[in-house]
């Protein structure tokens, strides 16, 4: 992972929790969008696997392994690019709240 990531502000990381508790208490799947531009961190329209890293060891604060992420991204990347764009993303977050 030779990119560099910009770790999320303060005011983003209240803002990444507030729109994941509306859509996992409400199922409001209006946040997703959102969701997924905080964890685009380049504003490229795909997730790395840095992104993902970076953005869930700053909102769980617990750190995850490379695979860990690689595996997740494996799991989700239907059409096997590497990285997870904005439908991807979505089907993920609906098959959590199933």
């Amino acid at each position: 992972m030779s990119e560099e990531v910009t770790p999320l502000t303060p005011q983003e990381i209240v803002e990444f929790n507030e729109a994941l508790l509306t859509y996992l208490t409400h199922h409001d799947s209006s946040r997703l969008e959102e969701l997924f531009r905080l964890f685009d961190r380049n504003h490229n329209g795909s997730l790395s696997e840095l992104e993902i890293k970076t953005v869930m060891e700053q909102v769980s604060g617990h750190g995850f392994s490379d695979q860990q992420v690689h595996d997740m991204i494996r799991a989700a990347d239907k059409n096997s690019d590497g990285s997870i764009d904005i439908r991807e993303f979505i089907n993920v977050m609906k098959h959590l709240t199933d």
